[in-house]
């Protein structure tokens, strides 16, 4: 969400012209967006650390239920063993078809259907696991792991009602299905129960207590609850688990930004975490906000261009982009961005008022007054402050 914005202000000896003094009350927007307004979450991994869980004591390959001996069910346990030699060389895609044809011939076989959900899982065909997956509850209450695995499925495909329930009986079959326990935490957080997250993730972390991704997660629950230290405790204690992961950084940048506005610290936190997470157009802007903020106006530009190349939409990178611009004697050049930035945000009030600085300073005072007539209908306070720089 777009936090107030903050006028800059330079010292200005009494002698200085108008046009110095439009230079430096330009405006800048702190904060970014956050939370819904954008689809990125910086402390958030998209990926799922716990789909292939190295340190997990459930077997990857679970014990299968006795089956009698009949001439249908040997070439189902050839296909079987086809597809566990190809699952073995990590040759998930190729193990698809041996598996499948071994539960066209016995329908009933709840390792291959388990592992047809798991590649389905593994190839991000969530939809297509589903149906494996319930069939092996089905044959199997009590395996954990074909929970889990449908677990997981229902919570990428957003069905975070129906994935919550499934982890919660993964661990009531097995406690310290510590996978489970982060996947719950991670819905927590998502649902904005950022206590339940803390209780499911330090569980987690009860179970395995270098699971980087549960220390991460934590932390953003601890962020969005304001206890601070705890929440940079957690993602430095992450850092320190796995020192490339990029996430980890960017959510220790989102509490010194968005929290404890402490902008070199985050500015630090923001460029090591976009080393190894090049991606994130949020933390792209709120790194050239903190190079605006510290008058580091050229560095400033070239991560909101980032910021916009992965967002083309981006109404405030365009806006404080022209406001790192501004600051440079490149009126022209900000007029441009505001403009861009205006057409992204018709509405967008800070982007009007430094538009029309920008004007002033180009001694364009006619455009400069529509700016003003167009903040008086939006926002009065700015179409004064404006106005007021136009006497």
């Amino acid at each position: 969400m777009p936090t107030p914005f903050r006028a800059r202000l330079v010292c200005l000896a009494t002698t200085l012209i108008v046009l110095a003094a439009t230079i430096a009350l330009a405006q800048h927007d702190p904060g970014g967006m956050m939370g819904g307004s954008t689809p990125e979450r910086s402390s958030k991994p998209a990926t799922k650390p716990a789909n292939k869980p190295a340190a997990t004591t459930t077997p990857r390959r679970p014990a299968t239920t006795r089956r009698p001996t009949t001439t249908s069910t040997v070439s189902a346990d050839a296909y079987y063993k086809q597809g566990e030699a190809l699952y073995n060389a990590q040759k998930y895609r190729e193990a698809l078809e041996p598996y499948l044809k071994a539960t066209e011939i016995n329908p009933s076989m709840a390792s291959a259907l388990y592992r047809v959900g798991w590649i389905y899982n593994d190839l991000e065909d969530y939809e297509s696991a589903l149906d494996p997956l319930r069939r092996v509850i089905t044959l199997q209450p009590n395996n954990a792991a074909a929970h889990f695995e449908l677990g997981y499925a229902y919570r990428k495909l957003e069905r975070y009602s129906e994935a919550l329930p499934i982890f919660m009986q993964t661990v009531r079959i097995k406690p310290n299905y510590e996978g489970a326990h982060y996947q719950m935490g991670w819905i927590y957080n998502e649902q904005k129960n950022y206590t339940a997250a803390i209780q499911s993730l330090t569980t987690a972390l009860s179970y395995r207590s270098d699971y980087a991704e549960a220390q991460t997660e934590l932390g953003y629950a601890y962020k969005n609850l304001g206890r601070n230290a705890e929440a940079i405790q957690a993602y430095q204690e992450a850092i320190r688990l796995k020192p490339q992961k990029g996430d980890a950084y960017l959510g220790l940048g989102d509490v010194f930004y968005y929290n404890t506005k402490q902008y070199p610290e985050a500015a630090n936190a923001y460029k090591q975490g976009l080393q190894y997470s090049p991606n994130n157009a949020t933390a792209h802007y709120n790194l050239g906000w903190c190079y605006n903020d510290a008058e580091r106006y050229p560095e400033a530009i070239d991560e909101m261009r980032e910021a916009i190349k992965l967002r083309p939409t981006y109404a405030e990178a365009y806006n404080e982009m022209g406001y790192a611009l501004h600051q440079q004697n490149r009126f022209a050049e900000a007029v441009q961005q505001y403009q861009i930035a205006i057409r992204q945000r018709a509405n967008y009030a800070s982007a009007h008022f430094n538009l029309g600085m920008s004007f002033l300073a180009l001694n364009n005072r006619n455009a400069a007054l529509e700016q003003y007539r167009i903040l008086q209908r939006i926002d009065q306070a700015r179409a004064t402050k404006l106005f007021n720089h136009m006497k």
